[in-house]
């Protein structure tokens, strides 16, 4: 009798172990859930200034060493189309090679080759930092024109460009939303699965219901190709209009940069926030965001930034923000909403300013390394 209660004793200890080493994994895999939510990246200008593998590595380091978990290389704007693409006839094996780098023998232009691509998204991956390719469609496409024209596509150029817009491809064109995918389609095998590519679609014309439709039909057509591939697609606020934000596929990640565009024409500026929806808005509808506030966390590379004044301010500055200030410094209209998941640090290049790579990340570590010092207050 008393063996047999011994051994009903040792199997309910046996299964109260069990039981408990089963919570403690649930629970750590939960808590990672929470932590993964939170995402902390830094969006980087390859595009304006063009910055090799090994820079570009250096920038993955910064990011992991202060428990950042992305960078955004934006590769393609109105100055270089900074990749390889056999769709617009920008190859390895037509071009020269220098010092580590390709360049466009027509353009003269430098461009990763998507063998370096790959090699920098997983030399992230392996450092638990996903790498994001910026593709910019259907705005900022003068580079994918000017390829197109010098390779002899003058009629495709013609019947995609947008003759009343800002550089841009017309987006309720059966043919740039064909010619958008092939770009495109050339990164996502690259690319691990689940993780995300950008195609930006920041500063494009919409300003009528009419527009505003048909670039709903562009955004959730490129986002359902993308989602066949077991990709996510991020997009900049701009075309999120308040009058169609039910209509957009929800999974969109988008990056909340700015309510009026900052525009230097107060009218203009009205418009676009007559206009667009905004973060709490879009969180509401269901759409997760990322806070880029461009009042806080834009920084334009040139002489006056590095200067200790200019350092040592926007440093206090940031310090007067949080990620639910979403509104240039507005504190009386802010996002509590959890959809609201993380924040980024842009870092673009002023055309004019000449300086090397090195230099350049050299003057920039004390700003990466001051924001994602920041970013684990929140």
């Amino acid at each position: 009798m008393k063996s047999s209660k011994s051994f009903y004793t040792i199997v309910f200890l046996l299964i109260t172990i069990v039981f408990a080493v089963i919570a403690i994994i649930f629970y750590r895999q939960l808590t990672n859930v929470k932590a993964v939510k939170k995402q902390v990246g830094i969006s980087l200008d390859c595009a304006r200034s063009f910055k090799d593998v090994n820079t570009i590595k250096k920038y993955i380091n910064e990011v992991h060493e202060y428990k950042g978990t992305y960078l955004t290389l934006h590769l393609t704007d109105n100055e270089n189309f900074a990749l390889e693409s056999n769709t617009l006839h920008q190859n390895t094996k037509d071009s020269y090679y220098k010092s580590g780098v390709y360049y466009n023998k027509k353009t003269k232009l430098p461009f990763l080759s998507k063998e370096q691509l790959k090699d920098i998204i997983n030399y992230g991956y392996n450092q638990n930092i996903e790498i994001i390719p910026e593709v910019d469609v259907p705005g900022h496409a003068q580079s994918i024109f000017n390829l197109l024209k010098i390779n002899g596509e003058d009629t495709l150029y013609r019947q995609i460009v947008r003759n009343d817009g800002y550089n841009e491809m017309d987006y309720s064109n059966p043919k740039t939303i064909k010619l958008s995918k092939r770009i495109i389609s050339e990164y996502l095998p690259l690319i691990k699965p689940h993780a995300h590519i950008s195609i930006g679609g920041d500063e494009i014309t919409v300003a009528n219901n009419k527009q505003e439709n048909q670039i709903v039909k562009y955004i959730n057509d490129m986002d359902n190709y993308v989602n066949q591939h077991n990709i996510k697609m991020i997009m900049w606020n701009d075309a999120f209009h308040k009058n169609v934000i039910n209509q957009y596929n929800k999974n969109i990640l988008i990056d909340y940069w700015s309510y009026s565009g900052q525009r230097a024409n107060k009218e203009q500026s009205d418009r676009n926030m007559a206009l667009r929806a905004t973060m709490p808005e879009l969180n509401k509808a269901g759409l997760k965001t990322i806070n880029c506030n461009f009042y806080y966390l834009y920084l334009i590379a040139n002489e006056k930034l590095f200067n200790q004044h200019n350092i040592q301010f926007w440093k206090n500055s940031l310090k007067q923000w949080d990620p639910q200030i979403w509104n240039n410094n507005d504190t009386n209209h802010l996002d509590k909403s959890k959809k609201n998941i993380g924040m980024q640090l842009s870092i673009w290049n002023d055309d004019n300013y000449n300086i090397s790579n090195l230099n350049l990340y050299n003057n920039l570590k004390t700003y990466i390394k001051s924001y994602l010092s920041y970013s684990k207050s929140f």
